[in-house]
């Protein structure tokens, strides 16, 4: 028995215990967090923004890092060394001291989350899209049709607007173009000086729309 760990954004596609069965049909055990690792994030940020001098920008997604790298444009904001919240429930789950030694993934909702996790060398932790996983299982059981039926959905789990209880001057960004545009058409110096916060999702109107998925 392996422990599976599912994002947010794959398991609202799935009635709960039709996931949860599937899962242990083929040998897997969904785990949780404790932690209250949304709301723990959003502190370090609220942290994080009372002691930058510039706008501090939104590293839940590692795609728009790579976006505003290639862009040249970090240099005139606050980039905090912050994790995404999916690699602070890995680390949780990581640590446990009853899962110690056993086999432990977690699913991501795109292949950049996979490799930022990956990169970091959790101990018995391997983080796979979750559309990767379904594939490996699908070649293991020897048939190509789809597994278990999804439903789609029509707004994001993790949409826009993640900050709003903070109450800062924050800017909110969803896809490459939008977030292309905005950098590209703003001075820069300026919006950092004005804006405190720059929320951030490479997948337009939030994160279900990833590669992953």
């Amino acid at each position: 028995m392996a422990y599976i760990w599912i994002n947010p954004v794959t398991e609202s596609m799935y009635e709960p215990k039709k996931l949860t069965n599937f899962l242990q049909k083929h040998g897997y055990k969904q785990v949780k967090v404790t932690g209250d690792w949304l709301n723990i994030v959003k502190e370090k940020y609220r942290i994080a923004v009372g002691e930058a001098m510039t706008a501090v920008i939104d590293m839940r997604c590692p795609k728009t890092k790579q976006l505003l790298d290639e862009m040249g444009v970090t240099a005139e904001f606050t980039v905090p060394t912050i994790e995404p919240i999916l690699v602070h429930c890995a680390r949780e789950i990581s640590a446990r001291e009853e899962l110690q030694g056993e086999e432990k993934i977690i699913t991501t909702p795109c292949q950049a989350l996979a490799d930022m996790g990956n990169a970091i060398g959790l101990r018995d932790i391997t983080f796979i899209p979750w559309n990767q996983f379904l594939k490996t299982l699908s070649e293991q059981l020897g048939r190509d049709e789809e597994i278990l039926a999804i439903r789609h959905l029509k707004e994001s789990p993790i949409p826009p607007g993640f900050f709003e209880d903070l109450e800062l001057k924050t800017v909110s960004l969803t896809g490459e173009e939008e977030i292309r545009e905005y950098f590209q058409t703003q001075e820069s110096k300026e919006m950092a000086k004005n804006i405190e916060l720059v929320e951030m999702l490479f997948c337009q109107c939030g994160c279900h729309r990833g590669d992953g998925l």
